[in-house]
This record gives structure tokens, C-alpha cells and sequence, in this order.
């Protein structure tokens, strides 16, 4: 008697659990929503080519810092002193990974929270519309884009110094990780081409 009552109360949560997979699957939105813990063993270069977790030279050595304006690619011309540090903070916010990571998405908006203290001022709403907005960040403000790709969430962001960020967000088949690519470029610096992957498992 008691086995059975452990057999069924088992089957009754593996079900359950089916049935929660199966509606996170159904509602991308859904699955997106939850608390996320960044995995550095599973990730590759989360803090760019200089940061904690950088995996040898794949970004080519450069850091996330850039040397005097002079030597940009054409067309685009030259980033003063100024704009080369506000550049060089702004590279550096996007390329630091949050180590703890909180979403609250629906079809029509999304809330990332990088600490969950409002008074930090890194908790970010975003209407996902693909409508242009300025977000208000520690650098400075930025241009920003926010969309759903199908089963993606894509967040498109551009600085006054033509840094351009995108960063997609993917949750996995079981809902148990996300992974975050962040892609970086700027017609105005040389950058080379870094890849950034940041995985998170779910914490809630």
C-alpha cells in the first residue's frame, strides 16, 4: 500500500512537471520568466576577452579597452578622448554578465533586473515592439530596440559613439537553461570579433 501511494504520488509529479515544460514551450514568455544563476564552467568568455572567465585569446587580446582614436576603419571617422571613454565604459557594462539574473517577460513587454534593489537602478522595462527608446544607463543613455525572434528574445542597443549591442535570449528545450549571446561592433574602433556566450541555469 505504501509503495503505491509513492508510485503514484511520483507519477503525479512527473506530470506535473510535463505539463509545465509543455506550457513554457507553448508560451516562450513564460519560460523566459523566472530567476537565473550564471554558469561560468558552461560559458564562454560571459565577461568578454579580458574579463573573469575569458577562455585564452579568443578575443584577440585586446581587452575591452581601445587605444587612441586614429586608427578606425573608414567610413566613420575618429572618436575623441571623451568619446573614447565613454565607449570604453559603455563596452564594458555590456560585456560584464550579470552573475545573477532576473526576467519577468509577457508577449508585450519584459523587465530585466541585474540587482533586485530598485534603489541600484538596474532594474530595465522594455516594451517589445521593436520601437526605438532611450534607456538610461551608468555610461550614459543609450538607443535601444527590444523584440521577440519566435522562441527569442533579441534586445538591439546603439551608444552615441556607435557601439552597437545585441544580445539574444534563449531558453532551452527543458526550461532549465537560458543562454545569452551578445554580439558587439562599432565602425568607429577596430574591434575584433569576440564570442560571448553566457549560460544561466534557473534558480526559480
Amino acid at each position: 500500500m505504501q509503495l503505491k501511494r509513492v508510485l503514484t504520488t511520483l507519477a503525479i509529479s512527473l506530470l506535473a512537471h510535463h505539463a509545465s515544460v509543455l506550457a513554457q514551450a507553448a508560451d516562450p514568455a513564460a519560460a523566459l520568466s523566472g530567476g537565473w544563476k550564471l554558469n561560468m564552467d558552461e560559458s564562454i568568455n560571459p565577461n568578454g576577452p579580458a574579463g573573469a572567465g575569458a577562455r585564452g585569446s579568443r578575443g584577440g587580446g585586446r581587452g575591452d579597452n581601445f587605444a587612441a582614436p586614429g586608427r578606425g576603419p573608414a567610413p566613420g571617422g575618429d572618436l575623441g578622448p571623451e568619446e573614447l571613454q565613454r565607449f570604453n565604459a559603455h563596452l564594458k557594462m555590456f560585456r560584464t554578465a550579470p552573475s545573477l539574473l532576473g526576467i519577468q517577460a509577457t508577449a508585450k513587454d519584459v523587465v530585466l533586473a541585474y540587482d533586485p534593489d530598485p534603489a541600484r537602478g538596474l532594474m530595465y522595462k522594455y516594451t517589445t515592439d521593436s520601437k526605438k527608446s532611450v534607456m538610461t544607463t551608468p555610461a550614459g543613455p543609450v538607443d535601444i530596440k527590444v523584440k521577440w525572434n519566435g522562441k527569442v528574445l533579441r534586445r538591439e542597443m546603439e551608444t552615441k559613439e556607435s557601439l552597437k549591442v545585441v544580445e539574444d535570449y534563449t531558453v532551452s528545450a527543458d526550461g532549465k537553461q537560458l543562454v545569452v549571446t551578445v554580439e558587439t561592433s562599432n565602425i568607429m574602433v577596430r574591434m575584433p570579433k569576440v564570442e560571448i556566450k553566457r549560460v544561466y541555469d534557473r534558480t526559480q
